[in-house]
């Protein structure tokens, strides 16, 4: 296939598109022929193929590909078209929200939020992420204007689980996980559940090749330094990046 330069991540290097196409051919064996055809001319011919193929097959006749390159402004469409209960591929025209798959892990969910009151966690927490109205994960950190004023990486957590660990509002508390440890001021507030703290993402700028004043000026700290590789979701597999155990400790 014919790619323009750049196409690919790096020099040999496959796309996402590429990826996805290949795991289903070795994960999905039972696929009816004609989606197999599918998918060996779109590895062949690139991702506008398909993206060609579905805009022909949507509700508006007449789009393509070619047709919205010479329309660099837009087609107007007119009312949106409803695709349901057409678009279903379930046998019902029914979307099965309560599979067996996730219905019968709350058994095991249940069991996890009861074993212990996160009143009585001592020195313990359970660690999330979280954005901020004015960041935008890390996109807007090198903004003057948007970084000025009271700090915003900082450790969220419930009066409550504060009062239990004799934690105060603005103390530097060190956050411990298996992996790795971080310092960050203490915010109290009734916005998280007791037992349960939070650092927001997108911060920690304060890595070598950074090469953004503003935003090493305010560098704060790295959620995902906390994050243990070892740590696995139990139903999905995913690494979990949230519900990570920690210690906290005042400096």
């Amino acid at each position: 296939a014919k790619f323009s330069k750049g196409f690919y991540p790096e020099k040999g290097g496959k796309h996402d598109w590429q990826i996805f196409l290949n795991l289903v051919k070795h994960l999905d064996k039972k696929v009816p022929f004609a989606q197999k055809i599918m998918r060996k001319i779109t590895l062949l011919n690139g991702p506008n193929f398909m993206l060609n193929v579905l805009l022909k097959r949507s509700a508006y006749k007449g789009v393509s590909l070619s047709a919205l390159k010479k329309a660099p402004h837009g087609i107007d469409l007119g009312p949106l078209k409803s695709m349901f209960p057409k678009g279903l591929k379930t046998k019902d025209k029914h979307i099965h929200l309560n599979t067996e798959f996730y219905f019968s892990d709350l058994a095991r969910v249940d069991v996890h939020f009861k074993k212990k009151s996160p009143i009585t966690l001592e020195s313990e927490g359970i660690l999330i992420g979280r954005r901020h109205v004015r960041s935008n994960n890390s996109w807007m950190h090198n903004s003057k204007r948007l970084v000025k004023g009271k700090n915003r990486c900082t450790l969220l957590m419930h009066p409550d689980h504060a009062t239990a660990v004799g934690i105060k509002e603005g103390d530097m508390v060190k956050v411990t996980s298996a992996v790795n440890s971080v310092q960050i001021v203490a915010q109290i507030s009734d916005e998280v559940m007791p037992g349960v703290v939070s650092i927001p993402h997108g911060f920690g700028h304060n890595r070598k090749g950074t090469s953004m004043k503003i935003a090493e000026a305010h560098a704060g700290v790295s959620v995902n330094d906390l994050t243990d590789e070892n740590l696995l979701d139990q139903l999905s597999g995913n690494a979990a990046v949230n519900g990570v155990p920690v210690t906290l400790a005042v400096c």
